[in-house]
């Protein structure tokens, strides 16, 4: 099953969806768009662009204000969230927010926010064995995240670059199988990470932070 809502304007979607391997995309062309969806079920492809980019491209002149609220249940599901204003020429602008609430194992989570205003991005996973990739990027506002997992095995890449400054936390909940951690933050102001975790497996749980 593939549903396709594509706007040109701003505009509120409210989505939900249930049921095994269907497709769901959702593209919202200008600045000042929300999408709100609920999907449960398993091995479902759920993709989400506002502003456009990788690769739906547009991304014209707008002024970002983008939010995205996404709840996902189920097993080995994709889920993508891109939000973008890298394009903008003029001034003002409004921070995008986007957050992620997972239940399952197996899920992949591509999470990217790219633009000229500030970024903020929540993430939070309950089950084993996910892998989360998460890249904010651009030359205005703050990168803001944060990231909370529950359950073993996961696979955390995080990357916050740009012009603003750059914060993350995350808390990690561990019972058994390692997690591994990768985080980059390279700003030309300033960065502040915090983490927790909790990690009770033998052989320990992998962390890199690198700053500037």
């Amino acid at each position: 099953m593939i549903l396709l809502c594509t706007s040109a304007w701003a505009n509120d979607i409210f989505i939900s969806q249930s049921g095994d391997d269907f497709k769901l995309e959702v593209q919202q062309r200008s600045e000042n768009n929300s999408v709100y969806a609920t999907v449960s079920g398993d091995n479902n492809d759920v993709t989400v662009r506002q502003g456009m980019h990788a690769d739906g491209t547009l991304d014209g002149d707008e002024t970002g204000g983008h939010e995205a609220i996404l709840s996902i249940s189920g097993q080995n599901n994709t889920v993508a969230s891109y939000q973008t204003d890298e394009n903008r020429g003029g001034g003002g602008g409004s921070d995008h927010y986007l957050n992620n609430s997972i239940i399952g194992d197996g899920n992949i989570i591509s999470h990217t926010q790219r633009g000229k205003t500030g970024h903020n991005g929540k993430i939070t996973i309950a089950g084993d064995d996910n892998t989360v990739t998460v890249l904010q990027r651009g030359n205005g506002g703050k990168n803001w995240s944060d990231i909370d997992l529950t359950g073993d095995g996961h696979t955390v890449t995080h990357t916050q670059r740009g012009g603003g400054g750059a914060t993350g936390s995350m808390d990690l909940t561990n019972s058994g199988g390692s997690y591994t951690i990768d985080v980059t933050q390279n700003s030309s102001s300033w960065q502040s990470y915090s983490l927790t975790g909790s990690c009770a497996n033998t052989n320990g749980c992998s962390v890199t932070v690198t700053q500037n």
